[in-house]
């Protein structure tokens, strides 16, 4: 289940546990917007939202896209085009890093109470966006391996809600999982991983593969990969060095720490 990030625009309002996002005073307000996914992207899974208020007022709207870094600081930013380092769709024009690049087949400004919008980072590191189910194809090639969602609430789209279906069946066995508790933090993973060992003895594949089990964290495997981290590594890291070094939210180290004190106790 994803969220919005409690990093916003000065102007956004979340609520339903941030869920929804509205622009405060949408008719007096036109920028200030921003919204971002609280995890980075998952490769092949599509993050949507719904449009569910629009006023007449303006002639921008709606900007979605990504970004490589969630500032801290978001003075003086006003439009999500405005973003370092960023993929970004507004109305049918596609921006990289402030740069209009060319058009697109879907145009945002177009867009209707009730439909649905959606991006994927597919595995292939191409970025997509999707109207009300449907595909329109690539935006962007050659993205890196860790982005997050921006959904920019500018103009007259002034309130939307995340659509999660994460609770929906997952189809075969393979892809069940089971839920363990470990100190407050639920964690899923994937029964087709045994992870053989004690996690001490593992290989950096091993990690990876860890990692990557464990929902919302497989766009980090790469970095763990990249700095050679081993079971022997990995266990000496705590909750403070993977959200410092590895730039990576609270909660998802949580998830990592626990898990793996799970495993070091069963062998």
């Amino acid at each position: 289940m994803w969220k919005f990030h409690r990093i916003c625009g000065e102007n956004i309002s979340l609520e339903n546990n941030c869920t929804t996002a509205k622009r405060l005073n949408p008719t007096e307000t036109i920028d200030q917007g921003f919204c971002f996914t609280n995890t980075p992207l998952v490769n092949g899974k599509v993050y949507e939202i719904q449009v569910d208020e629009l006023v007449t007022k303006w002639s921008s709207s709606l900007i979605l896209g990504v970004t490589t870094n969630i500032p801290s600081d978001l003075t003086g930013i006003h439009w999500g085009v405005k973003l370092k380092e960023s993929w970004m769709l507004h109305r049918s024009t596609l921006y990289k890093n402030e740069e209009r690049i060319g058009a697109y087949s879907l145009n945002l400004y177009k867009v209707q109470v009730g439909d649905k919008l959606g991006i994927m980072k597919a595995s292939d590191s191409t970025l997509h966006f999707h109207l009300n189910g449907i595909d329109h194809g690539k935006a962007f090639s050659n993205l890196p391996q860790v982005v997050y969602g921006v959904v920019d609430l500018a103009g007259k789209c002034c309130h939307v809600s995340i659509i999660n279906k994460d609770c929906e069946s997952r189809g075969s066995t393979e892809n069940r999982v089971e839920l363990a508790t470990e100190a407050g933090a639920q964690v899923a993973i994937k029964k087709t991983h045994s992870f053989s060992g004690r996690p001490a003895d593992w290989n950096v594949d091993a990690v990876c593969e860890f990692i990557t089990s464990i929902p919302d964290c497989s766009p980090y495997a790469e970095k763990f990969r990249s700095e050679h981290i081993d079971g022997a590594s990995l266990i000496e890291l705590d909750k403070k060095d993977l959200k410092e070094f590895f730039d990576m939210p609270l909660g998802l180290a949580v998830k990592i720490c626990s898990q793996l004190k799970k495993l070091e106790g069963k062998k």
